[in-house]
Parts: C-alpha cells; sequence; structure tokens
C-alpha cells in the first residue's frame, strides 16, 4: 500500500512539475506573439483564404481542423471587409465546412449572417433551404425547418430552390422508410396511368 501512495504521490509530483514548465513555456510564447498584430489587410487575409482552400482541395478527406482553419480564415475576412462582394461567398462556404463537421449549430449562425447582413446575395435562397435541412435531418427540429422553408418559399416563389422547399415540406418529420413508400405508390400510380393510357 505504501509503495502505491509513493508511486501516485511521485506521480502527482511529476505532473504538476510538467505542468509548471509547459506553463511558463507557454507564458514565454505567448508575450511573443502578443507582442505581433495581425496583419487584417485584404490581401494577408485572401492569402490566408487560399491557403487553406489549397489544403481542403488537396485533402482526401475533410479533417476538423483544417475545415476550422477554414472556417476562421473565411469568418475574418467577412469580418473585416463586409462591404466585398467575397464576403457572402465565404460565409456561404465557412456554414458548409461547419456543416460537414457537424457543427450544426455554428453553421446555423453562419448562414443566419449571410441571410440578415447580405439580404440581396444570390446565395440567400441556398442558404434558407441549408438551414431547413439541418433543423430537419440534423437537429430533428421541423418546426423551425419548415419555418426557413416557409421562408424560402414566401420570399422567394419564382426560385428554382422553392420547389425544393416545398418538396421538402411535405416530407417533414417522416423517416426515409416513409418517404420509400411514398415515391414507390406514386410511381406505382404513374405507371398504372401509362399502362391505361396505352391501352385505350
Amino acid at each position: 500500500m505504501k509503495k502505491l501512495t509513493l508511486s501516485i504521490a511521485a506521480y502527482c509530483i511529476f505532473l504538476s512539475i510538467a505542468g509548471c514548465g509547459n506553463k511558463t513555456k507557454d507564458q514565454g510564447q505567448g508575450n511573443s506573439t502578443t507582442a505581433v498584430a495581425k496583419d487584417t489587410s485584404g490581401q494577408a487575409l485572401m492569402q490566408a483564404v487560399r491557403a487553406v482552400e489549397g489544403k481542403l482541395k488537396a485533402s482526401a478527406t475533410l479533417e476538423t481542423f483544417t475545415a476550422n482553419l477554414g472556417i476562421a480564415a473565411y469568418l475574418d475576412y467577412a469580418k473585416y471587409y463586409p462591404g466585398d462582394t467575397m464576403s457572402a461567398a465565404f460565409l456561404f462556404n465557412a456554414g458548409g465546412l461547419a456543416s460537414s463537421t457537424g457543427q450544426y449549430a455554428k453553421a446555423i449562425d453562419i448562414y443566419n449572417n449571410v441571410v440578415t447582413k447580405y439580404p440581396q446575395s444570390r446565395l440567400v435562397p441556398e442558404c434558407l433551404l441549408v438551414e431547413g435541412f439541418i433543423y430537419d435531418n440534423n437537429l430533428q427540429d421541423t418546426a423551425k425547418s419548415r419555418q426557413k422553408y416557409t421562408e424560402l418559399v414566401t420570399k422567394y416563389p419564382n426560385d428554382s430552390l422553392s420547389i425544393q422547399a416545398r418538396q421538402a415540406m411535405k416530407f417533414l418529420g417522416k423517416s426515409a422508410d416513409e418517404i420509400g413508400k411514398e415515391f414507390e405508390e406514386q410511381n406505382k400510380a404513374k405507371e398504372k396511368k401509362a399502362h391505361k393510357k396505352t391501352q385505350a
């Protein structure tokens, strides 16, 4: 028992010494980085975006770390250059990365930023559609999903995405099996109708 107690005590002392050493090292590094200001010039932020996009394209799979770097780069650009025409597209891309890595609440927030800050953007209908999809399929919130789809259909009735939103509303809250059965029934009905026409 004494050996176990001594071993635990020695391990705790080791951890506290190692922890202190790391804190000192981190604090020293923190001082050097604090003195250097972040370059927020359009050129530097665009280079950061392009560098991360290069990493994303080169990777066969989407890694959360790289996705988060991309999200940060896109958000930084939009933050410092909100009037730039690229900002809405960068926010949309950031939302896509967040959604693809399971960060659904973050994705919703980012898509909402596009809708509220860039209401004239051609990406707004797509943001609303994706938000509706995330609420339904990932967050299982059919009420909010219906709200987003309805907003899309109401504000953009002539947009091709409104058709998809209307279709999606028909299937809210239904399982994949239920949706599959409905499609089968619709196809059977169409086949019967086509068969009757050929016989007539």
